[in-house]
Parts: C-alpha cells; structure tokens; sequence
C-alpha cells in the first residue's frame, strides 16, 4: 500500500537540507554539503538513504507548485487570476535573466532560475548515488543495480525537465545542433561544464535510461519510486519529443499493455490518489505533521485552490474541456463568476493534512500518455488505423458515447494534438508539446494585451540561464536575454 515514506522523512528531510545546502552557482562554487554526504553514505544501506531523499528533494523542490503550473501558464492554459500578480513575467514572456539562486520559485520571481539550481542539484545527487552504488556493489549486486538505476532515470527525469525549460524543442534545428543545457553525469562539483548542443543532451538521457531499463528489476509496482516500466515511459515521451516515432511507438506500447487505462467510475476521481491504477510515477505529499505551514511540499492544486488562489483556468481550455456534456473531463474546471476554476486535483486524497488541496498525490507518468504516444507515434509513421484505435481508446474512455475517430492526415493530428491538450491539462506539459508541434501561442482571453499571442519561433518560449553561471561560469546565454 502506498503511504507518505512516514517514518524515514524526518531523516530523509535532513539529507534534503545537506543537498540544498549550497546555494551559489552549480559550476564554480564548492558544494559544501558534498564532505557531509560523504562521513553519511559509507555503505549500500545509506546509499539507499540518500536515494530516498532525492525523492523528497523532487517533490519539495522541483515539482514546485509553480513549476508544475508554468508550462500551462506560458502557453494558453492558466492565466493569473485578477489581482494576483505570480509569475506575470512568465506569463507575459518578459522573463528576465538574473543572479537569485534560490531552490523554490517565488511568484514574485522573474525567471526560472531556482528549477535550474534544484535540478543540477538533484542531478548531482543523483550521480553520488551511481558512483555509491559502484563503489559498494560487493555487499549486494542486485541492489547496487536497483540503487543505480533509480538514480539514472531521475538523473534523466530531471535533464529532460531542464532541456524544456531552458532550451527550444529538438526539431528547432535541422539536426537539433542549437544550445542546449549541461548535463552533469558526476557528483563533483569542481568539474567544469558546458552546454551541450539539444542533440548531445537527449543522446545522455537515452543512456541513462537505457541503464535504467537494464538495471531496474521487472514486475515492481511501487510507483512511488523510480521502476523499469516508469524508465520505459519516461523514454518514450523522449524518443516522442526527438522525433524518433518508431521507438517512441514501441516503448509506449509495450508499457500500455502491462499498465491499462484505468476506467470508469474510477476514472477520473482517482487520478492523482493511492488509488490511481494507471500510475506509473507518483510523487506523494509531505508534512511535518505539526501545523498547516510546516509542509515539505507544495504541489500545483493549492495555487488553484480558492482559498489560496493565484491562478485560473482560460476561457479557451475551459470550451475545450466543456465541450461534450458526456466527457467525464468537464468536471476539471468550474466557472465562478468570469473566472474558470481549476478542479482536476483532488482535496483530501490523504486523511491528515490540514490542507485538503495539499493532500493528493503528483503523478508524473501514466499510462494515458502512453496510449497518446502511439497514437502520434502511429499516426506520424503513416499506421492511421492503429493511431485512431489508441486515440480513442482515451477519447472514448472519458466520453463513451463520443463518435469514432475518422479523420486523416493533419485532421488526424490535429485531434491527438487537441486529446494531448483535454487529457493532461494543467499537469505541466502544454507549453513542451506546444513547441515540439511548432505552434504559436495564442490566447482568446489573454489577461494582457501584450500577452496575446507568441509566434513561432520565439526566444520568449524559452526561460534565461542564470546570470551567475553567465558571468561565473561563461555559459552562453540564450538569445533574447
């Protein structure tokens, strides 16, 4: 049964405040906490230790709130609500590049610069735990293979998170030649880094997770850590954003016919709970237990939250999703006034909390995805028939009585592409699919006027480097900053 890692995370909290200790630029400064991970991790026990914290440093630091909501936000999913000024520079695409180097996104914040300090962080981490796992492999091969092929995939997880962020879509160039980020494959922090092209980058997170997939045990069902299913899914969306549809397709499937869809009734209510059959990778919530404000994480529901709200749903996806009175998904917004409220997570998925819109899981992969991969993986290598066959098996699920996909060619994706859009709405993925389709953005109720519309290409679509590992570090900043 699923629980919240209960009893380790006080210890496994420790170990997330050693790892965030340093808070200066990830390529010149000395990683102070890297002598203390040392005297901790002295054997495959404490190896273990420490991986487990990588999973509390995800879910407190890199599946922020707002970095789960930005992908929607800078695309045409999520607006601010009126009078709430979070993340309006990200909203507006006038980020600006800075030196704050700070491990959570503020909303005061201009840039994305604590997602790249967490993440480089974590990917550090990350690699300590490959290199632990080597060196203790003697006291027990079968778990050094397990403790280092978790760590490869979320090593992988975390880069192809950065890549999005901060770098343009694969396909931006011919031979995906253009900047992309460093990728950082060991844990000592002397070492000097570079960007890799885009290319280089998805070539290292392919091998990461081809050592996960080989590492990883079959048949494990624990989505609350990394397994050789959650790996293969995690690739396929990679092979998906590379353009390589013939692996994509072959990974997707495989995964879809161990991990179904999960139906009705259970389908929707239960996505994002212990209960979510169709999981492959969850993070679950944190709390100290002693008060409404000692929380380790703060997943995106509480910013949609009423009580707390800082963000709405568009008037755009809210017609999408309104569409059909018969889809299950139109309970995933609520108009209130001229606002759309965004109801998809669920309050209360965990007894205890005193906040109920902080209490449900992050799911960061499920099968729908898997099912939606093939389905374009499909439809781009010409196979209509099967991708119209998986295209409905989503679409029918939410809407039974919805007539069968007929369409071809570009009509054909144009409805993956508008199932992408209804199905993961406001789980950060919008902006990334946005890009590798090579589309503008374009907002009917834009909450600006300077925010209306981004043309592709765009330098705006894309966050700034950090200022400290431009100037510290001499990476070259992306253009347009």
């Amino acid at each position: 049964m699923k629980n919240v890692l209960g009893k380790k995370w006080h210890v496994l909290f420790i170990l997330v405040l050693l790892a965030g200790a340093c808070k200066k630029d990830f390529l010149n400064v000395p990683d102070n906490s890297y002598p203390l991970r040392q005297s901790y991790v002295t054997d495959l026990k404490t190896t273990e230790d420490y991986l487990n914290g990588i999973y509390l440093e995800l879910a407190s630091y890199f599946y922020h709130g707002y970095a789960i909501i930005y992908p929607d936000l800078i695309a045409d999913n999520v607006k601010p609500v009126t009078g709430s000024n979070a993340l309006m520079p990200h909203y507006s695409w006038a980020q600006q590049s800075d030196e704050e180097v700070s491990n959570i996104i503020s909303p005061e914040g201009l840039n994305m610069n604590p997602s790249w300090f967490a993440g480089y962080r974590i990917a550090g981490d990350c690699s300590f735990v490959i290199e632990s796992a080597d060196r203790y492999r003697a006291e027990n091969e079968e778990k050094a293979d397990n403790l280092k092929g978790q760590a490869s995939a979320l090593r992988a997880l975390v880069h192809a998170a950065l890549v999005n962020v901060f770098s343009q879509p694969y396909n931006f160039t011919a031979d995906a030649s253009h900047p992309g980020i460093p990728y950082i494959t060991s844990s000592d922090w002397t070492k000097v880094f570079s960007r890799a092209t885009v290319a280089a980058v998805y070539d290292h997170m392919i091998a990461d997770l081809g050592d996960a997939i080989r590492l990883l045990p079959t048949g494990s069902d624990n989505v609350l850590m990394m397994t050789g299913n959650a790996a293969k899914a995690l690739l396929a969306r990679i092979y998906l954003y590379k353009g390589d549809f013939q692996a994509a397709k072959d990974l997707a499937t495989a995964v879809a016919a161990i991990t179904p869809l999960m139906k009705m009734p259970d389908y929707p209510a239960k996505l994002f709970t212990a209960e979510e059959t169709e999981a492959l990778f969850q993070l679950p919530p944190a709390w100290g237990g002693a008060g409404s404000g000692n929380y380790y994480t703060y997943f995106a529901g509480l910013y949609f939250d009423p009580s707390f709200q800082q963000f709405v749903a568009t008037g755009d996806i809210a017609s999408v999703l309104k569409e059909s009175p018969a889809d299950a998904r139109n309970v995933w917004v609520a108009q209130d006034g001229e606002n759309w409220n965004v109801t998809k997570y669920p309050g209360g998925a965990i007894d205890g909390f005193p906040l109920p819109s902080l209490s449900y899981y992050h799911t960061i992969l499920r099968s729908s995805e898997m099912f939606l991969v093939a389905a374009e993986s499909y439809a781009k290598l010409s196979q209509e028939d099967s991708a119209r066959v998986f295209l409905d098996m989503v679409r029918k699920r939410a809407d039974p009585g919805a007539p069968a996909t007929i369409g071809t060619g570009q009509a054909l994706l144009d409805a993956i592409h508008k199932e992408w859009r209804k199905e993961f709405a406001f789980e950060g993925h919008r902006m990334f699919d946005l890009l590798r389709w090579n589309k503008n953005v374009y907002r009917e109720d834009a909450s600006i006027p300077v925010a209306k519309e981004l043309i592709y290409p765009s330098n705006k679509a894309i966050a700034p480097i950090p200022a400290t590992d431009v100037n510290l570090s001499g990476l070259p900043q992306n253009s347009g900053y």
